[in-house]
């Protein structure tokens, strides 16, 4: 009986051990398999695999980042006081390349007309002296009526009222050039200019006859100098225009020789000298 009894505990015992034993080995942990590819609170690595894009690739040390590619190349962050692209001029200074502000590019260089080797006097292109000094070897001594002219005609009505208007306040001053020319032709005058004046040569040709009529004046002793010069092309040339005028320094009264030339066209030129007081 006894027997019996101690023979149902033990079978009792073991299929109580039969049965804790798989819940025991399900509780214990996995051995063989590797953390999940998870960060932690801990951790500053970005939770995808690859860094997205504009962003730096993962440093070494971070599990789970690929290493740069030629695909995928590696920039090293900008640190502090060094910007991670070239930041503009300041103003006031140019870009490489680039004119400096309130600047022009350059440009094929102009000639300007230089000054007068006369002081006081008007502005003159140097680079036309040796054809006015070849004209005016073969020149017409010009043909003067006395001064402010007297004559009726359109060529001396143009000539004053033209006079008006670039000669404001000024008074004729010698003799008048009236002259006929074909186009090509020089006619030269002497004209007086003195210290204590302002003057101002006007010409005119009426429209249909010289349709370029030119002035040279021509500074002494040698009269191979340019004291003043027309640099219009029309048919109504003028030297010292107001407010130019041309106010000699010289103490003393110089002659000055003038040139005339019909440039283009044929007809009568008329070409007067006026003057005020300083």
């Amino acid at each position: 009986m006894k027997d019996r009894h101690t023979m149902r505990a033990w079978s009792l015992l073991a299929l109580s051990a039969t049965a804790v034993l798989p819940i025991a080995l399900a509780c214990q942990p996995p051995q063989n398999n590797p953390p999940p590819n998870v960060a932690t609170t801990a951790s500053g690595a970005y939770p995808y695999a690859a860094a997205p894009p504009g962003y730096p690739p993962a440093y070494p040390g971070q599990p789970g980042y690929p290493a740069p590619t030629a695909a995928q190349p590696s920039y090293p962050p900008a640190t502090t006081g060094q910007a991670a692209y070239p930041a503009a001029p300041p103003p006031g200074y140019a870009a490489p390349g680039y004119p400096a502000p309130g600047t022009m590019p350059p440009g094929p260089a102009q000639p300007a007309p230089s000054g007068s080797s006369a002081p006081g006097l008007a502005p003159t292109d140097p680079n036309s002296l040796q054809g006015i000094l070849q004209g005016i070897q073969s020149a017409l001594q010009g043909q003067t009526v006395p001064g402010g002219g007297g004559g009726i005609d359109l060529t001396d009505i143009g000539l004053k009222a033209y006079a008006l208007r670039v000669a404001p306040g000024m008074q004729p001053d010698g003799d008048e050039l009236k002259q006929t020319l074909q186009q090509g032709q020089h006619a030269v005058m002497m004209v007086t200019l003195q210290a204590g004046k302002c003057y101002t040569l006007v010409g005119f040709s009426v429209p249909g006859a010289v349709s370029d009529v030119d002035l040279n004046l021509l500074a002494p002793p040698l009269y191979m100098t340019l004291a003043g010069q027309d640099l219009s092309h029309n048919n109504t040339p003028v030297i010292g225009a107001n407010p130019g005028q041309m106010c000699p320094v010289i103490a003393f009264p110089l002659q000055y020789k003038l040139d005339v030339v019909a440039n283009k066209g044929s007809g009568l030129v008329a070409v007067q000298l006026y003057s005020k007081n300083k």
